[in-house]
């Protein structure tokens, strides 16, 4: 969900500048599409219970930021009693900003929605809400923003039991999913998080959490695998997880960690298998005894690993400057090599010219890969390649472009007719055009067209 709302304002950032929309137009309208929605009847029947169990206090609705729910009201049947529940995040207006986050649980009561349930919760803002699944039981999951360890989360786990809402879990992360692994049909939860041992060694690791009833009271999740992850690893921006092998003897799981490590972001790679009932997890990508033997991490700029081939597998991307191109330069252009990292190997894919900003990318002939450059311009959200030589200015060599524009502009003619179509999303049109068609890199429309290819 979060990809695909980035990806959206992405588009739409796109499109405002393609239109020739000030800064001020692109963000009042952005704006505008982030105000929350109208509330429906039953919305507003929850609502006014919640003010009337709050006596008039005044408050306002908090809204989960990423995720499934992204409602302030979320509507489910939480204790089984085939009646739905409704959970409402809220934070009382007269509190400081910093204010905590209050969960509501709400039911019927003669045929009225009631507060069942209110607590305050450990953080100042909810990340993400999830409904989980674990031994029969239905239980909710809240991520929430937490001012403990730096870059730290707090996952929040609850069960409703009568009208009493019980804890029974509650740990800081830094990435975490929940989903079912191990294919029994139930939820388990795979976190990274901080670390301390009995005698104060810090570390980070990952680990599978099931649910098991046996724990404690207010522990119904127990570790039943970890493994340590690289501490250098500051901030992580995704963690995906892809089952390649499932069946009555083993499942095995690859986890996809993307982070920034300094200036740079890599993806560490976990695989988590189950055996007879048992998880182990290992870390393919990196090893706390400095004694690794794989290939050191393809390091980029800032880009996701994903299924970039739709091939069931995430590929990993490595980014280098294009030639002509130093740390010194303001604006630096990158070609983006997609790896399969197999048996603690980088294996090459592809390389390309990727757009973040307009969501595609344009598949380099191995040829051009170290001999063909690219620059910005001569138009706006254009990029032309060239030949590289260092005695010339890249413009003297220009062997083609690719340029997008706004269907309006292309539909009226207004465009030269040297640019050819290659495809469209929305209300962009991607165009392109050959320059040079006596140079050994020299690539024909038909080429162009295979290799360009939409992200969005």
């Amino acid at each position: 969900m979060k990809r695909r709302i980035l990806s959206f304002l992405c588009l739409l950032m796109a499109v405002m500048m393609l239109n020739g929309c000030s800064a001020t137009n692109v963000i009042t309208g952005v704006d505008a599409l982030l105000r929350p929605p109208r509330l429906t009847d039953d919305q507003n029947d929850i609502y006014d219970a919640l003010t009337s169990y709050l006596s008039g206090k005044e408050m306002h609705l908090v809204y989960p930021q990423k995720g499934e729910y992204l409602s302030a009201f979320i509507q489910r049947d939480l204790d089984g009693d085939q009646l739905d529940e409704a959970v409402v995040f809220y934070q009382l207006s007269a509190s400081t900003s910093a204010a905590p986050i209050n969960m509501a649980i709400m039911g019927h009561q003669d045929g009225k929605w009631t507060v069942v349930s209110d607590i305050q919760l450990d953080g100042s803002g909810v990340e993400d809400f999830t409904v989980v699944e674990g031994n029969g039981k239905t239980m909710m999951a809240v991520g929430l923003s937490y001012a403990g360890e730096s870059g730290s989360s707090l996952l929040q786990i609850f069960r409703l039991d009568g009208q009493e809402l019980q804890l029974v879990f509650s740990r800081t992360y830094l990435a975490k999913t929940i989903c079912d692994l191990t294919g029994d049909g139930e939820n388990e939860l795979l976190l990274v998080y901080p670390h301390e041992d009995s005698e104060g060694t810090q570390s980070i690791q990952a680990g599978l959490f099931i649910c098991d009833d046996s724990g404690s009271e207010d522990e119904n999740f127990v570790q039943a695998a970890y493994c340590l992850v690289n501490p250098e690893i500051t901030r992580y921006q995704q963690l995906n997880t892809v089952v390649s092998v499932q069946n009555s003897l083993v499942t095995s799981v690859h986890i996809y960690l993307d982070g920034y490590r300094g200036g740079s972001m890599l993806t560490e790679e976990l695989q988590l298998q189950i055996k007879d009932g048992v998880s182990t997890m290992e870390n393919l990508t990196w090893s706390d005894t400095g004694e690794w033997e794989g290939e050191t991490y393809p390091q980029r700029v800032a880009l996701n690993a994903m299924d970039i081939n739709d091939d069931g597998w995430y590929e990993i991307p490595g980014q280098e400057m294009l030639p002509g191109y130093t740390e010194e330069n303001t604006d630096i252009i990158y070609l983006t090599t997609w790896y399969r990292h197999i048996g603690h190997r980088y294996i090459p894919l592809y390389s390309a010219y990727i757009s973040t900003l307009l969501s595609y990318q344009f598949v380099f002939p191995n040829e051009w890969v170290g001999n063909v450059t690219a620059y910005r311009g001569p138009y706006g959200n254009e990029i032309t390649f060239s030949v590289w030589d260092e005695r010339k200015p890249m413009e003297d060599t220009a062997l083609m472009s690719l340029r997008a524009v706004n269907i309006a502009s292309w539909r009226s003619g207004k465009v030269s007719p040297e640019y050819e179509y290659l495809g469209s999303r929305g209300q962009i049109v991607f165009l392109a055009r050959v320059i040079d068609t006596e140079s050994r890199y020299s690539i024909s429309m038909a080429d162009i067209q295979q290799r360009f290819m939409d992200m969005g």
